[in-house]
């Protein structure tokens, strides 16, 4: 590859046993994979999700470093997978009313779609958003754009994940000077690249069983119907193994080496009972071993099962269930999901449908393995190319230093930010408690004054009270506190219960004016002298 070449893509999986990074070049319409490396995480990323940036930005840093070495180009930018334990899915119907009969356009379909997207989430936010049908005037339509109505409702599906998948993300890679062209939902591009137009067509469930999580995807009809992260995944295995007890170092072998999704049990009465002899000398029948290895993975499986049942799709995947991942390898795996599940249709995806070839560089990659076939989707859903400036991939001290400093400089403006963010929030929390005192005062100045609505002194408590609270709450204080907040998906929720406050506020002072006028003349020499009268001719009448 010449060094003036910056034409490569650059992908970058996350994931909870190993970060790896992936280079390559599409040409001709098959992709040439041109670098791999990989990096053990030791922790630093918890079922899909980034739990110590620092280790996890060392990884990627050495990644990246490895690539470049490699390429003879420095790295510039990548794509980034997101996954992990909070990635789900939700869905929510939007409802229309267009007044009269008209033709549904195009904008009116975006708007509804938007208002979609931008239903608050407590601590989540929505990174993707699928439209699944449509109702106009009670008639299910899949696209209604010029279709005559009235009234048209909208489902959609909204991806959703925690508020620190994406913040933890981009402060790794801020950390390691390389910029996301975008954060793609690795889930989806797994189902992109290994799922067939049938199968989706027809309807069919993706697995993908993870070291920490196991995900699965629901397809009906072209549409993603269901996705959900289910925290369990292989690594499951090793820590049942290490109560046995073995040392954890050699449950990962052992897993590889006797694992059996669903034993086929042959009793001979004449056969030695099998043992394992572990590292300190003690022995464990083999059989033990297998017994909790069939025992977890059919845990596993049967959340599975129950995840397409809730997914309401459950007798609808005609073309059945497709496995992946890491966790597809074991043994009669394809045997155990059919015995689970009672779904007929399996098969094992270790390879993506788009041609792929790897070239000497990339030896550290195989191809047809369900455990690469995630980086590789994330590579093949890449189109901006992310090389930078060439370089003879010795390294440069002075370089490196100065980027260190500059790291470090992110890091502290990142670290000042939060703390400023998280000032904020807890402010703005304090206005919405100062706002609900203000509505309990408001109401119970509004009691104090329907009883006790002759004494002057009372009405004018509740004149100056309903004249100078709003200003004290949700004046410039709450305008200010609200603004700081703006434009950021984790505190729509927030600013969402805030402005509801200030709205019961407003028509708690309404009411509270309302009254005060309402007692002022009934209490003023007029009004007690129409009151006077009033009930002279009241009385009149009941004598008669």
């Amino acid at each position: 590859m010449a060094n003036s070449d910056k034409d490569f893509i650059v992908a970058i999986e996350l994931g909870s046993s190993k970060i790896c990074g992936i280079a390559g070049k599409k040409k001709d319409g098959t992709m040439h994979i041109l670098a791999y490396a990989e990096e053990k995480t030791a922790g630093c990323v918890k079922r899909g999700v980034v739990y110590n940036i620092e280790k996890t930005y060392q990884s990627v840093n050495s990644i990246i470093s490895k690539l470049e070495a490699v390429l003879k180009t420095k790295i510039s930018r990548a794509y980034v997978g997101m996954g992990g334990q909070s990635v789900r899915s939700y869905k929510c119907i939007i409802k229309r009313n267009l007044l009269t009969q008209s033709y549904i356009t195009n904008e009116a379909i975006d708007a509804i779609r938007q208002e979609s997207y931008e239903i608050p989430f407590n601590d989540y936010e929505v990174l993707e958003n699928y439209p699944q049908e449509f109702v106009v005037d009670s008639n299910v339509i899949a696209d209604p754009v010029g279709v005559m109505g009235t009234n048209i409702e909208g489902e959609f599906l909204d991806v959703i994940a925690k508020n620190n998948l994406r913040s933890n993300i981009e402060t790794v890679f801020a950390n390691a000077g390389v910029a996301i062209v975008e954060e793609l939902i690795a889930p989806l591009q797994l189902a992109n690249n290994v799922l067939t137009d049938a199968e989706k067509r027809s309807g069919c469930a993706l697995v993908d069983l993870g070291a920490d999580t196991t995900t699965l995807v629901v397809y009906k009809n072209n549409i993603v119907r269901y996705l959900v992260t289910i925290p369990l995944g292989c690594n499951n295995i090793n820590k049942d193994l290490s109560t046995l007890p073995i040392d954890e170092a050699e449950t990962e072998d052992l897993k590889l080496k006797y694992g059996d999704a669903c034993q086929e049990m042959e009793i001979s009465e004449d056969a030695e009972t099998p043992y394992y002899t572990t590292t300190d000398g003690r022995q464990i029948e083999i059989s033990t071993i297998k017994n909790v290895i069939e025992a977890r993975m059919g845990e596993i499986i049967a959340n599975i099962s129950n995840q397409i049942v809730n997914s309401d799709y459950s007798g609808k995947l005609l073309a059945g269930l497709v496995i992946t991942g890491g966790g597809s390898n074991m043994k009669n795996i394809v045997k155990a999901f059919v015995k689970n599940t009672k779904i007929d249709k399996v098969r094992i995806a270790n390879k993506v449908n788009q041609m792929v070839v790897k070239t000497s560089n990339a030896a550290g990659i195989t191809l047809d393995s369900a455990q690469t076939t995630t980086i590789i989707s994330l590579l093949l859903a890449g189109t901006v190319p992310c090389g930078g400036e060439a370089f003879d991939g010795a390294p440069n001290m002075f370089d490196q230093q100065l980027k260190e400093e500059e790291r470090r400089k992110r890091q502290e403006e990142a670290e000042a930010a939060a703390k400023a963010e998280e000032q904020d929030a807890t402010a703005f929390d304090a206005i919405k408690s100062e706002i609900r005192s203000a509505i309990d005062k408001v109401k119970k100045q509004r009691d104090e004054l329907s009883r006790y609505g002759r004494d002057k002194k009372v009405r004018q408590r509740a004149k100056d009270l309903s004249l100078s609270i709003l200003d004290e709450t949700i004046g410039e204080k709450y305008e200010k506190a609200a603004k700081a907040l703006e434009g950021k998906d984790k505190f729509k929720q927030s600013l969402k219960e805030g402005a509801e406050l200030a709205e019961m506020l407003k028509k708690a002072v309404d009411e509270l004016t309302d009254l005060v006028n309402k007692v002022k003349k009934e209490n003023s020499l007029l009004g007690r002298f129409t009151k006077a009268i009033s009930d002279i001719v009241n009385e009149d009448s009941n004598e008669a």
